[in-house]
């Protein structure tokens, strides 16, 4: 009688963050010739990189089971115990939820019997001791910071925007998966890398300065990335720079000679990276300290870095004399010639033309990271056409009304989020009910049950305040003709601020296609009444 061949799903977990990693290649290689050892064959290699053990929500140990759940496969087989997981509660509990399905977990380096007590005694050893790692891992880390900040280097040593490693190593073009390995590998053979102590990247560290001046001199930062990207100068992934991502940069303080330190991380995943590129935000610039690096600042002095601070600390309130709208459409005009069919907003601005005369014009904003095909709008044009449709609504008949609002009542009775989204909260009480039930049963283990109950509780309560929103939101009403023949008779005695005000009670967006600057078929006023439903507005239906 011939055996059944066993079929086992080869998974491999690796870190880029650990100096001692165990790489994929090896892992496969010492896997496959198990199998092949013990007769098996591998059906297929699971990736999981740069993700911990101590956690499975992210990794795909539960694929895995459902494939063996589904007779894809027999079971999972791994480099060693720590492959599967460092945490042991969680790493049992899947296992036995595997071999409950009527599957195998096994060790390529690692060979225990777990058909008897002592294997499987064994096997938890393993993984308590995989666990135990991972904590005193945790452990170290604070010493191993506080380490690196005597030596004035940040908390790991990835290349900052305006630096490098040294003025040998080059650069790569742009990163590769596992382009950090390399330059790991990299700086371990350079002796002027060896030191961790980055240097200013010519042409980068000299656009990074300029970004901070400009800044602390009062510059819009949207018009410095704009000169940025048109001297070529990219970030180290090879995207276009935003203002968002120079001032995530400029927020760190490395290019000012400083370390920006979290005081309360606890460890790796806790200190916001220096890479981050997002800004830090107005009011939580003062949840950080700054502590002098080793490194050399690119900027000229201290003054810069303190105006900087000063402005960043000040955030909106520099524009807040600001308060009235300048153009009628201000707020309304959006871009769909980028690519971005949701639209993207246009701001003012102006342009000279061949023969030297200015245009007033509407500009979208992903010009200034290359996104758009700079296909600006005429500020005249857009005026006009939402004149003329306010003129088109003074004067219809009532036909074109009583379409509209028959439109939106027969879409408010097809749609009513209120509804469908108290039902979906009351399946998701039941679901909260039934897992209370399965732990009382011991079905799940205490770190599930958690975990599921968090998650749970995050989802009522996004549904309950999409229920809240909903309540406020009045259905949409069509204005009768007499509202906009008296908006037209005031039209001409009413200031840019006041016309504004009263579009945004009846317009939703004016939208900008591609064409002719003062071609007025390009641009398209969408009411209020016709604005979609967004997509978070109903459940997803199951």
């Amino acid at each position: 009688m011939t055996s059944k061949v066993l079929r086992l799903i080869l998974y491999i977990r690796v870190s880029t963050a650990r100096e001692d990693m165990i790489s994929p290649e090896l892992q496969e290689h010492t896997g496959r010739k198990y199998a092949a050892d013990i007769g098996a064959v591998i059906v297929d290699v699971v990736h999981d990189l740069d993700l911990s053990g101590g956690d499975f929500a992210k990794r795909r140990i539960g694929a895995i089971i459902a494939r063996v759940a589904s007779d894809e496969a027999d079971g999972v087989l791994v480099y060693r115990w720590d492959r599967f997981g460092r945490n042991i509660e969680l790493s049992l509990t899947n296992i036995r939820m595997l071999e409950g399905l009527g599957g195998v977990a096994k060790s390529a380096t690692e060979h225990f019997d777990t058909k008897t007590a002592a294997g499987r005694f064994a096997r938890t050893n393993m993984l308590g001791v995989a666990e135990l790692q991972r904590e005193q891992i945790g452990e170290n880390w604070m010493s191993t910071h506080a380490r690196r900040l005597r030596l004035g280097l940040p908390h790991h040593g990835g290349a900052r925007f305006g630096y490098w490693y040294c003025d040998t190593c080059p650069m790569p073009e742009p990163r590769s998966p596992r382009g950090v390995r390399r330059e790991r590998q990299q700086r371990q053979t350079c002796e002027k890398c060896k030191s961790g102590i980055q240097i200013p990247r010519p042409v980068y560290g000299e656009a990074l300065a300029y970004a901070f001046e400009e800044y602390a001199a009062g510059k819009a930062l949207t018009k410095t990335a704009h000169e940025i990207k048109l001297d070529g100068i990219r970030g180290y992934s090879g995207k276009i720079l935003s203002a968002q991502d120079l001032m995530g940069v400029m927020d760190t303080g490395f290019g000012a000679g400083y370390l920006r330190v979290t005081p309360t991380a606890q460890s790796w995943a806790d200190e916001l990276a220096e890479s981050a590129v997002e800004p830090i935000g107005i009011g939580k610039i003062d949840q950080f300290f700054w502590l002098p690096g080793a490194h050399a600042q690119v900027i000229k002095g201290e003054s810069v870095w303190d105006a900087y601070l000063d402005r960043r600390r000040a955030g909106k309130r520099i524009a807040s004399h600001k308060t009235k709208a300048k153009y009628p459409a201000s707020g309304l005009v959006v871009c769909i010639d980028c690519g971005d069919k949701s639209g993207s907003p246009m701001r003012a601005g102006s342009s000279r033309g061949a023969a030297g005369g200015k245009y007033l014009t509407w500009r979208c904003r992903r010009i200034d990271t290359g996104e758009c095909n700079h296909s600006n709008a005429s500020r005249a044009a857009v005026d006009n056409v939402i004149y003329k449709w306010l003129q088109d609504r003074a004067k219809d008949d009532g036909t074109a009304s009583a379409t509209a609002q028959a439109a939106v009542e027969a879409e408010t009775v097809r749609a009513d989020p209120v509804a469908e989204w108290e039902t979906e909260i009351a399946r998701l009480k039941v679901l909260k009910k039934n897992l209370v039930r399965m732990r009382a049963a011991d079905e799940i283990d205490q770190a599930e049950f958690s975990e599921q109950r968090d998650e749970i509780a995050q989802e009522i309560s996004d549904a309950e305040a999409k229920v809240n929103r909903a309540k406020r939101r009045k259905p949409p009403v069509v204005p009768k003709r007499e509202i906009f023949q008296g908006l037209m008779r005031e039209w001409h005695h009413m200031d840019d601020d006041t016309k504004r005000a009263a579009l945004r009670k009846i317009i939703w967006r004016v939208t900008a296609d591609r064409g002719e600057f003062h071609d007025e078929s390009r641009y398209k006023v969408i009411p209020l009444w016709e604005r979609p439903e967004a997509d978070d507005d109903l459940p997803e239906v199951a």
